[in-house]
């Protein structure tokens, strides 16, 4: 695979997700089609790192492009991103409605500087402005107008971008970039936390259980690490060992838990989950930005979760849900959202009869979901 410079890499344990495959075939697609009148056309589908990264590379990169997708992806935001980029000398137009994809892009020389934007709606824009910083002739410097969500992802990009070569400096306020050039041969890839939610939510809800987790490890850049700290007050203790982590299922869990997820929004539906079949009464701040989501995560899971009588309900900033009473049987429906069914596909575990409609979707992030869950080794120990 390419990167911006042109030279070739090597990752090891790269994801086999759909995200993951459509990335790299729209940067060999883009390779071959850079001298085309005509723009050519990437259809993301509803792959939000495939629409904000690609939007960031391509503005820079010689070539028309029309970016595209389903229609969930027609409502997700993408104005702040493109704000931004434009005001660093991009050329990018939205063709339907005014903040939201399709775009056209016109690749065009950007020379960089300074970029006020609020970084409110997804982390991804600031880190798609990050990664095409280097390649500015001024560098970047964007000042950030609020508190980020899901901050240690924007955090992550930078501590990458340092491992390669660039100097980056970040602040509470402000991300500065310098001129260069990127420095990476080879890199393997960390497995992945989020994916690891969903067996800490089977082990939350299988007695006397052990799940081995290979790669994982305490030192890692990925801030979806806190699903260890989250699950301890939920009944699961991790144990980290040399090539992996060990998850046990513990008896002692909290009846009631608070949590902001502003920083881990991708964590949410597993706890909610995890507390509506426990009987825990959890309470959540943060997660506001969860909307803008593969679904409204929100109403998908107030939708879902309400089938086995639980509520979810809004006090101001907070959102309080209240378990109900496992059901013999139920039918689940994925709202084309692949975090939705892998964090409801556990409830399988206390409920007798669970359908779940378009499980498909987990090829998103996680195509090997339903073949684990049929292969889960979850053993009773004494």
């Amino acid at each position: 695979m390419k990167n911006l410079s042109g030279s070739k890499i090597r990752f090891g344990n790269l994801s086999n997700s759909d995200d993951t495959n459509r990335i790299k075939f729209y940067l060999k697609f883009i390779d071959t089609c850079l001298s085309s009148d005509i723009p050519m056309i990437i259809d993301t589908q509803n792959a939000g790192t495939v629409m904000r990264f690609l939007t960031a590379y391509l503005a820079i990169r010689e070539g028309k492009w029309l970016m595209t997708g389903i229609e969930r992806m027609k409502k997700r935001p993408i104005g702040e991103l493109v704000n931004a980029l434009n005001a660093l000398g991009a050329e990018i137009t939205f063709t339907e409605k005014p903040d939201f994809p399709p775009i056209l892009i016109k690749g065009s020389e950007m020379f960089g500087g300074n970029i006020e934007t609020n970084p409110n709606q997804s982390s991804q824009f600031i880190s798609a402005l990050m990664m095409i910083g280097p390649y500015l002739e001024d560098g970047l410097e964007i000042i950030l107008q609020k508190k980020p969500v899901s901050a240690p992802y924007i955090e992550m990009t930078a501590q990458l971008m340092r491992m390669y070569g660039i100097k980056v400096e970040t602040t509470a306020k402000k991300i500065t970039i310098p001129a260069g050039d990127y420095e990476i041969v080879e890199h393997n890839i960390e497995p992945d936390w989020s994916s690891a939610s969903y067996w800490y939510e089977v082990a939350a809800l299988t007695k006397n259980s052990q799940i081995f987790i290979p790669g994982l490890s305490k030192t890692s850049i990925q801030g979806d690490a806190a699903v260890a700290e989250i699950y301890d007050n939920l009944g699961v203790e991790t144990i980290f060992q040399e090539d992996g982590i060990l998850i046990k299922s513990k008896s002692e869990f909290n009846s009631e838990f608070e949590f902001n997820f502003k920083n881990y929004p991708d964590l949410v539906p597993s706890v909610m989950a995890t507390c509506a079949a426990k009987g825990i009464q959890l309470t959540i701040k943060g997660i506001s930005h969860l909307k803008f989501k593969e679904s409204d995560r929100i109403i998908s899971m107030d939708e879902e979760l309400s089938k086995i009588g639980c509520s979810i309900t809004r006090r101001g900033q907070l959102y309080l849900l209240s378990p109900g009473k496992l059901v013999d049987k139920v039918e689940f429906n994925t709202h084309e959202d692949h975090r939705i069914a892998m964090s409801l596909a556990p409830l399988s575990l206390l409920i007798d009869e669970v359908t779940i409609n378009k499980p498909d979707v987990t090829i998103k992030s996680y195509p090997d979901f339903w073949k684990n869950m049929s292969e889960l080794n979850v053993f009773t120990t004494s």
